[in-house]
């Protein structure tokens, strides 16, 4: 065996910081990030995660980032997460990176808020609403601040992020990647990524935000053999065998490099716990009076000023500076340029001094930490941090208590999931402690139904009723019933903005046995309306009416005029679902009256959500539009932008998608989408999303959009969500001649909603009419007689369907309309009328209620019909007038079906340009031929019919004098076409 060679030494006695080196690779992270400082200074906000394990060089990557965008001219705020376990801080690194900015810069309100002081609440300013107008000055402040100049805003250590910091950049990231925003902002978020278990909350918030538009990733790999010798070179003098040792052991990673390259001029080269031993070693060097600074450091979690440290230590100002000079000139800590705060140089390092803490040795730390703390509170970032080091001490009562503030301290800044973390872990404690209640004034039942409330406001649904059932077992709940149905009622709200119906029903049942117990049982008749309400939406009809009938009486009984209101909004919301919406307009503007003289703030916004909803199903568009507009603004300035603020942006959307005006539309989904991108909202946001994508000729988008609206499991009895993706996943058939899936998707639509909601039965019959008759006519053409036949008696089926509709008016009537005119194209003389009269009634219906889309679809129909009698020159002018219109709105499947219906006429009002003797399209579709595409991925492609496809590849074989598709494949064919 090979003599070991002693390490070389260098000649001083530490190596060089690696900070203090030049940067070592990372050219590809760079470029990446290089790359969205471009795209952010020409106004495109960008994101960037960066992620690595420990050690690996994600802060040195974002200082050199930084560095470069401040050279640049660029603004950088910046704030760190720390690693303060239960004792986080809410927006901590947030707040932080507020402080780079001039004060004058920020609004009153955010001062406030960093400061920790509340709104008052009052019925305009409700919990959520004062939230929404932090987030949302949050954003300005940004914004405002980079028109000059471009701003960064860097948050390091994501992986150590409160619930509210998590929260507050997902509104952020929402705000600035929208298609239609426009900021000079970079977001850069760095974190852990061996720091997540499965199911982390984290790990999937971080999978959320790469999901966004404008969100690329840099994964800060290990460095090459070549790299950790240049960045050796840069901190030393090192042989061969020392690099080549040193890199075996670091596995590349820059920071156990540094350790390593340390650990070898001490002479004491061990490597199996890199970390640990460069810390042993650290530490080692220190005098033992030394030790309890660093311990108590490591304890702290955070940095720390000097006067703290001595606080702490009890250590006089000279002693304490030599132990600081020592630690700091050992590499142990590291002095922040800002805050001249004293912290572990890098985390790992206080981790490997934690991990030796004796049991007795890690509570008296604490206890310290926690008395100095409770001493001066001044000295804390929060109630939080105290109570985490009091309960580590073993101090429970004082604990429970800190614990108690910390979460009014973070419900008073609008932390609400951090409030419920802190509510938790006090109840944690509760069975610990002598006499919690005499303690803290509260009963455990208050706790449960308090954390809740504030899972519910984090929009963690299933974790309050999880809690809100769980207060129900304690005892003063259990024996009153009048208690008992209060949490029964917020159980059911919980459901309600959960999407699950049947467990929303079984908590009204359950609430309403609770007060039937009670002498006298008031309050019965507007839960009862709150019952028929929710019915009504899960189109439960026939239960809703009855639910809401029983209400109008139980309301006159009681003299509640607010129920009253409740219940003619559910009764409108069953004559609106069977298409009487003049009786239902009537119903809700009663009930809008009463909930603003009478009722609360939810009554308003229910009742002006459906009244504008059924607007829209009467075709009283701009009424609608003007009524969202005011329920927007309501609705925000109540609080409840989630979500009936974000589902009048959606009514409103659905009104401009009638009306053709399409970017309007996407506006306002994009505007739901920056508050939410969870719950019933933001999927009915991201349906109308698709189904512009559909009808501009993005399928891939359209699909990608459908797969974030799920179709099955809980919300698939949600069938104002449901039913209109599966609607959107039909037209989008349509257009590709999938006649398979298009099928499935009509009939799992109709499935759920056919018998109860007229509105939606009523678009996807002549959806499903159109899918089975363009099946019908290829049969037809390939000599499938029972494809053929199939298709025709599906069709038929759909069209008495149809007939069950029960009004003929509005767009339900025009829909109606359609879809026997779809069924007359291959009746075969089943239709009173002919073909060309019904698509001609249907398009002036169309016309009549101001949808250009579908009059110009009508008009296709038309014309269709018209040349199959011969008329060409009036179907001539009315394709020009389509394609016009298809043009104008960005409907490409349209127009490819106007082009497809004048290739198949032989009209050539608009010859194509010719190169070579092949016409674009011709070219296009050769080049798919070449691929070895089919006529079907081409005709999906292209959105044109696959029988025109086939026209096309017939011209070509007739230019190129080529008798089969195999010949179009070959090299000379694509470059010397037949003359």
């Amino acid at each position: 065996m090979a003599e070991r060679q002693e390490p070389e030494r260098n000649n001083d006695p530490m190596p060089r910081r690696a900070w203090d080196a030049p940067l070592v690779g990372r050219a590809a992270e760079l470029a990446t990030l290089d790359e969205a400082m471009r795209a952010a200074a020409d106004g495109t906000a960008a994101v960037v995660l960066i992620a690595g394990e420990a050690g690996i060089g994600k802060s040195r990557l974002t200082a050199e980032a930084a560095n470069r965008a401040r050279a640049d001219g660029w603004q950088v705020l910046s704030g760190g997460c720390l690693d303060l376990a239960e004792g986080s801080v809410p927006y901590l690194p947030l707040m932080d990176a507020l402080h780079d900015l001039p004060i004058d810069t920020l609004s009153p309100l955010l001062t406030r808020w960093l400061s920790g002081v509340a709104e008052e609440p009052s019925p305009q300013h409700s919990e959520d609403a004062a939230r929404g107008r932090v987030y949302a000055a949050y954003l300005e402040v940004l914004r405002a601040s980079s028109p000059n100049s471009p701003l960064a805003l860097v948050v390091e250590d994501v992986h150590w992020a409160d619930r509210g910091t998590r929260d507050l950049l997902s509104y952020l990231v929402r705000a600035f990647t929208a298609p239609t925003a426009r900021a000079r902002v970079l977001i850069i978020l760095t974190y852990r990524s061996d720091d997540f278990q499965r199911g982390s909350p984290i790990r999937r918030w971080l999978g959320e935000l790469a999901r966004r538009p404008s969100v690329s990733r840099v994964d800060v790999a290990p460095l090459g053999r070549a790299e950790v010798g240049q960045q050796l070179n840069a901190l030393g003098t090192f042989d061969s065998h020392a690099a080549q040792e040193i890199f075996l052991h670091s596995e590349g990673n820059p920071f156990y490099v540094e350790e390593l390259a340390a650990l070898w001029t001490t002479g004491q080269p061990r490597v199996p716990e890199v970390v640990r031993d460069a810390a042993e070693v650290r530490v080692a060097s220190l005098p033992a009076d030394d030790l309890d600074v660093v311990r108590l450091l490591a304890a702290l979690g955070r940095p720390a000023t000097f006067e703290f440290i001595q606080v702490l230590s009890g250590r006089p100002p000279t002693e304490l500076l030599g132990t600081l000079r020592r630690a700091v000139e050992a590499g142990l800590f590291t002095v922040d340029a800002q805050t001249a705060a004293y912290r572990f140089r890098h985390s790992l390092l206080a981790e490997a001094v934690r991990s030796d803490f004796l049991p007795g040795e890690r509570a008296s730390l604490h206890q310290v930490i926690a008395r100095s703390l409770t001493n001066d509170p001044a000295l804390s970032t929060g109630p939080g941090e105290v109570g985490y080091h009091q309960a580590v001490a073993g101090d429970l009562e004082a604990a429970l208590l800190s614990y108690l503030e910390a979460a009014d301290a973070a419900a008073r800044i609008y932390a609400f999931g951090d409030a419920g973390e802190f509510l938790e872990r006090a109840l944690e404690l509760w069975s610990r402690v002598t006499d919690p209640v005499g303690r803290s004034g509260k009963s455990r039942a208050d706790l449960l139904s308090g954390a809740a409330e504030y899972a519910a406001l984090a929009g963690e649904f299933d974790r309050a009723t999880a809690l809100a059932k769980a207060a129900l077992a304690e005892p003063e709940v259990a024996a009153h019933p009048e208690r008992r149905a209060q949490v029964w009622r917020r159980i059911a709200w919980y459901r309600l903005m959960a999407s699950d119906g049947p467990e929303l029903f079984a908590a009204h049942e359950a609430a309403a046995a609770a007060l039937e117990s009670t002498p006298q049982a008031l309050g019965l008749a507007r839960l009862v309306a709150e019952d028929a309400l929710a019915r009504a939406i899960w189109s439960q009809g026939a239960e809703a009416l009855a639910q809401a009938e029983r209400a109008l009486s139980l309301a006159e009984i009681e003299g509640d005029l607010g129920a009253l209101g409740l219940a003619l909004n559910a009764r409108g919301c069953v004559r609106s679902a069977t298409g009487n919406s003049e009786q239902a307009i009537s119903d809700f503007h009663q009930a809008l009256g009463l909930a603003r003289s009478h009722g609360t703030h939810q009554d308003v916004a229910r009742a002006t959500l459906n009244l504008a909803f059924d607007l829209v199903q009467a075709g009283r568009y701009e009424q609608a539009l003007a009524l969202c507009e005011i329920g927007v603004d309501e609705a925000t300035s109540m609080g409840l932008a989630l979500p009936y603020a974000a589902l009048c942006r959606n009514t409103a959307a659905d009104a401009l998608f009638a009306l053709g005006r399409w970017p309007e539309a996407a506006s306002q989904t994009e505007a739901v989408l920056t508050l939410t991108e969870d719950g019933e909202a933001a999927r009915m946001a991201k349906q109308i999303q698709a189904r512009i994508a559909v009808f501009g000729g993005d399928p891939e988008l359209a699909r990608r959009l459908l797969s974030e609206v799920p179709r099955s499991g809980r919300v698939r009895d949600e069938p104002q969500v449901v039913g209109p993706a599966w609607l959107t996943l039909a037209e989008l058939c349509c257009w590709s001649e999938l006649f398979d899936e298009g099928r499935a998707a009509v009939g799992a639509g109709l499935e759920l909603v056919a018998g109860v909601d007229a509105w939606l039965t009523a678009q996807l019959c002549p959806v499903g009419i159109r899918l089975e008759a363009d099946r019908c006519l290829s049969a037809r053409r390939r000599r499938a007689r029972t494809e053929e036949s199939a298709a025709r008696r599906r069709a038929r089926e759909l069209a008495v369907t149809a007939e069950t509709v029960g009004t003929r008016e509005g767009p339900i009537g025009a829909w109606i309309a359609q879809a026997h005119a779809e069924f007359a194209r291959i009746a075969g003389g089943e239709t009173e009328l002919l073909e060309f009269e019904m698509w001609a009634a249907v398009r002036d219906r169309w016309r009549a209620l101001g949808h250009r889309y579908d009059e110009a679809y009508a008009e296709v129909r038309w014309s269709e019909a018209k040349l199959a009698a011969g008329s060409r020159r009036e179907a001539e002018a009315a394709l020009r007038h389509s394609a016009s219109v298809a043009q104008e709105l960005g409907a490409a499947p349209l127009a490819a079906f106007v082009a497809d219906v004048r290739l198949r006429a032989g009209l050539d009002a608009a010859p194509q340009p010719v190169e070579d003797g092949l016409t674009p399209r011709e070219r296009e579709i050769l080049s798919f031929v070449a691929s070895g595409a089919s006529n079907r991925d081409i005709a999906e492609a292209l959105f044109i019919s696959p029988k025109t496809v086939s026209v096309h590849i017939s011209a070509l074989l007739r230019k190129f004098g080529v008798s089969g598709r195999g010949d179009l494949r070959t090299p000379a064919a694509l470059h010397l076409p037949h003359e």
